[in-house]
């Protein structure tokens, strides 16, 4: 999972959770990277960088909403990675196909590492 750690810069503690239109039959998890497609949100994976992340759990129907946090590229987010390589500073990594966390291929990665504290990455996007 993303979650939120702080936004350099900015005064800003907490980001402001947003409604918007969700992906239907689409099952949706707190901390999942998320970006839009035909106008609704849904995961986001690999090369994409995300556009929100998922501030609840719910599996929409036709016509729901999903509230969720967006992403600026002030904002830090702890998470963890698919393996146990080593992670380097500054580099940028794309993210696991489960939206959640990061993986280790750096090749048009997205999620900047900003620090690696044991299983604890923090990126920004």
């Amino acid at each position: 999972m993303f979650k939120f750690k702080r936004a350099n810069n900015t005064g800003i503690s907490v980001p402001t959770t947003l409604q918007v239109p969700a992906t239907a039959d689409e099952a949706f998890v707190v901390g999942e990277a998320l970006k839009i497609s035909s106008g609704k949100v849904t995961k986001c994976t690999g090369t994409t960088k995300p556009v929100y992340i998922s501030a609840e759990k719910k599996t929409a129907k036709a016509g729901d909403t999903l509230s969720v946090m967006q992403v600026e590229s002030t904002q830090e987010y702890v998470t963890t990675a698919t393996t146990a390589a080593t992670y380097t500073v500054g580099a940028k990594y794309t993210i696991h196909t489960d939206g959640l966390q990061i993986t280790d291929t750096t090749t048009s990665g997205v999620a900047e590492v900003v620090d690696v504290d044991g299983d604890n990455i923090t990126v920004r996007f």
